[in-house]
């Protein structure tokens, strides 16, 4: 929720923080269902267009679980975390005006996360799905995303690799 003029997570926001009477607002730019409750299925169904789980072509699947080096496991630290709160979308402005077609600070991060994960072996048509005027390339790096981010997460970076990675592909 919006708590005095931040998007955090109440259970983590010190009241001791808040100067003078703490107002607590649903979170911005989102249809709110009742009191402070925001509908957050189109969030959700922009959150299941990444297809966020493992995809591979190796058939058949392996008997046991897929392993993966500490140096490819250390790169999903910062990423993995994401509880998918919609703070860091709901404080970006190209998230407000563009919501229905720019996926947002949250689920692009989720998409770094599944793009760099050494065990998915679809990173060319993840990458593909997201080549869009809107889908990545809204992002025009304000910030607002990981300076509000409750979990010290940072979204921004994570858009950025996703569009070096664009570019390293097309040379």
């Amino acid at each position: 929720m919006n708590i005095d003029g931040q998007n955090t997570l109440a259970c983590l926001k010190p009241i001791d923080d808040c100067k003078g009477d703490v107002k607590v607002y649903p979170l911005p730019h989102m249809p709110v269902v009742k009191d402070l409750v925001p509908d957050m299925t189109h969030f959700y169904a922009q959150y299941a267009s990444i297809k966020p789980w493992i995809r591979t072509q190796s058939a058949p699947p392996p008997d046991q679980e897929r392993l993966q080096s500490k140096q490819d496991r250390a790169k999903l630290d910062g990423l993995y975390e994401c509880i998918l709160c919609a703070c860091c979308s709901t404080s970006c402005p190209s998230y407000w005006w563009n919501g229905d077609k720019y996926l947002g600070p949250a689920v692009l991060l989720q998409a770094y996360r599944w793009i760099v994960d050494s065990r998915d072996e679809d990173t060319g048509a993840r990458l593909d799905e997201l080549e869009d005027p809107f889908k990545l390339y809204r992002c025009h790096t304000i910030m607002n995303c990981t300076k509000t981010c409750p979990k010290g997460l940072n979204p921004a970076k994570a858009i950025g690799e996703i569009k070096k990675l664009m570019v390293e592909r097309q040379g």
